[in-house]
């Protein structure tokens, strides 16, 4: 309730503008806030929630204020006709640009987007004909609206309502199944490929909408300048994005608002000092990064969430017990195999790094509704294997085969689209989701509907979505967790976490790569009984660990690696007897 006064009071404030004064200076400098809400807006998508930083979109900018220009000058378009010409155009460069920039990440990424800016700014100087060259594009008409002039006073409610859609669409981003998966693979790229996302076809989709929103506001620009030239589009301009994003709030709402209004009028009052500009500017940026880490916006979040609540968090080091009776709730498993037939079989599977062998010449049979674990000592190659089986690494040879279909060779995505769902060594959790929408993410999936209609606020059906995630917090024991950021867990209830998301995948099949460790003697035997649940409930479980007592309690077959080579297989009791196995592992436990 809060937030929707204060975004009602911003409207109201935004609105009452032209009202107040009909000075052309103030108008300006408001449209020109507006504008920069509208591509940052975009820019907070692309940074925020994918985490992909790109010092190009200055580049971007241009080519939508550039088309706009010719637009109007040439083809005699109004705004109206002009606006969606120049999006789609900047979306196509820009999907075409993600396409090769987001092969590379982190520092890479940004020199790639920076020579995209640098190439875009010499092509407007010295493509004359086109462009005009340094001197740019004159004389573009005056905005119109069905025929209708709009001066001054009235584009400033149009580039308002611009604003305010920009904002409205992150909002509805933010908020859908799109949005989690961008923050998901922001934090984890393994873990959102095990639940089956494509993390390079979701980057692209976010640098695609950035760069759209980047074509709109260049479009706003040219209608409102009336000129355009490449003075406006260089490297500083792409920094400036970047600050206002970092400066509100990254991956916050409101944060393109509150930077844009902080950096571009501040600047206005300090015109004087206008030589002085990329000083203030790294000045800003340095202090943002060390002072504000969150942004401006952040910092205000943080101190509200400080206040006294009328319901207080779960104390620390809390937690409900797993529910073990209700393991099969919120649990949508695909159809279920006949029970017994061969489900996962991988044949003279090798892999060798550097000259280690890591894997070799492993064969290994999963039965269908069975426990299958996987045990040996440190080293042993279990967790390669299973990096092999869910396509994190690729084998030098061999074959594996899930439910009658090869899948050697697939991207992890693929695999988890199959129904093989996997939890890691070290939990891998999407820290800036709360508990709740971690496993939200595992529900939803690759299913995550039309993007246009996240835009739009029409996409998924959240509640169902909600109601299932809930369910299945409750089988982990972490449903009075379900509003706490999934960083601040404590480490075991972290491993919950990660098995409830694992199960929202609806997988038929499980791997599980040490679930006991961390966790205290009562956790381990209710994660006994909710094994055996789920068994029971059709899902068919790949279980590797160093827990002998509940590999021993749980297990329908057991197979021990050592040093990249089964060297037993068969009943948990018949391996623990086995010479072999005693000698190399159990004999040292």
């Amino acid at each position: 309730m809060t937030a929707r006064l204060l975004w009602a009071v911003a409207a109201a404030v935004a609105a009452s503008v032209p009202l107040l004064t009909a000075n052309t200076y103030y108008l300006y400098l408001g449209m020109t806030v507006g504008i920069m809400v509208v591509i940052t807006s975009g820019f907070n998508v692309l940074a925020g929630l994918s985490g992909q930083v790109s010092l190009g979109h200055a580049g971007l900018y241009a080519i939508g204020a550039y088309a706009a220009a010719i637009l109007a000058t040439r083809w005699h378009l109004a705004l109206a006709a002009a606006l969606p010409l120049s999006v789609a155009l900047t979306a196509a460069i820009g999907a075409v640009l993600a396409l090769a920039a987001l092969r590379v990440s982190g520092p890479y990424l940004a020199m790639v987007t920076i020579a995209f800016g640098i190439i875009v700014e010499h092509a407007l100087i010295e493509w004359v004909g086109l462009t005009g060259g340094p001197g740019g594009i004159f004389n573009i008409p005056k905005p119109t609206l069905a025929g209708v002039p709009l001066p001054l006073g009235r584009y400033y409610f149009v580039v308002a309502a611009a604003a305010g859609l920009a904002l409205w669409m992150t909002h509805n981003l933010m908020s859908s199944a799109w949005g989690r998966a961008l923050i998901a693979v922001k934090g984890s790229d393994i873990a959102a490929e095990s639940l089956g996302l494509g993390t390079y076809g979701l980057r692209t989709a976010a640098f695609t909408i950035s760069a759209a929103f980047a074509g709109a506001g260049g479009c706003l620009f040219s209608f409102l300048n009336g000129y355009v030239s490449p003075d406006s589009f260089t490297l500083q301009t792409s920094i400036l994005f970047l600050l206002i994003v970092l400066f509100g709030g990254l991956g916050i709402l409101a944060g393109p608002l509150v930077g844009a209004l902080v950096l571009v009028l501040l600047p206005e009052l300090l015109r004087e000092f206008l030589d002085y500009r990329l000083i203030f500017y790294g000045g800003l940026l340095l202090g943002s990064i060390y002072f504000l880490p969150r942004g401006a916006v952040g910092a205000v979040q943080d101190l509200w969430r400080r206040q006294p609540r009328a319901v207080p968090a779960p104390p620390a080091g809390s937690a409900s017990a797993w529910a073990p009776a209700d393991a099969a709730a919120g649990f949508a498993a695909r159809p279920a195999p006949a029970p017994g037939r061969p489900l996962l079989v991988v044949e003279d599977l090798s892999v060798a790094f550097g000259g280690i062998q890591a894997v070799a010449d492993v064969d290994l049979t999963v039965a269908a509704g069975t426990i299958h674990s996987l045990i040996g000592p440190n080293g042993a190659g279990k967790t390669t294997l299973v990096n092999l089986v869910t396509g994190f690494y690729r084998p030098d040879r061999g074959h594996i085969t899930f439910d009658g279909v090869p899948i050697t060779g697939l991207t992890p995505a693929a695999i988890a689209r199959r129904g093989l769902a996997r939890t890691f060594q070290t939990p891998q959790l999407f820290e800036e989701l709360t508990v709740l929408e971690n496993v939200m993410v595992g529900v939803a999936g690759h299913r995550l509907g039309s993007f246009a209609a996240a835009l739009t606020g029409t996409g998924h059906a959240e509640a169902a979505l909600r109601q299932q995630a809930t369910a299945l917090l409750q089988t982990a024991g972490l449903g009075d967790w379900a509003d706490v950021p999934a960083g601040a867990l404590p480490f075991g209830l972290r491993r919950r976490l990660e098995i409830g998301r694992a199960l929202g995948a609806g997988a038929t099949m499980l791997l599980l790569d040490e679930p006991a460790a961390g966790l205290v003697p009562t956790e381990i035997a209710e994660l006994d009984a909710l094994l055996g649940r789920l068994r029971e409930a059709g899902l068919t479980i790949l279980l590797i660990e160093h827990h002998i007592e509940l590999v021993m309690a749980v297990s329908d077959r057991v197979t021990v690696l050592d040093e990249g080579r089964v060297i037993a297989e068969g009943r948990p009791e018949a391996v623990q007897r086995d010479p072999a196995v005693v000698e190399a592992y159990l004999g040292s436990a």
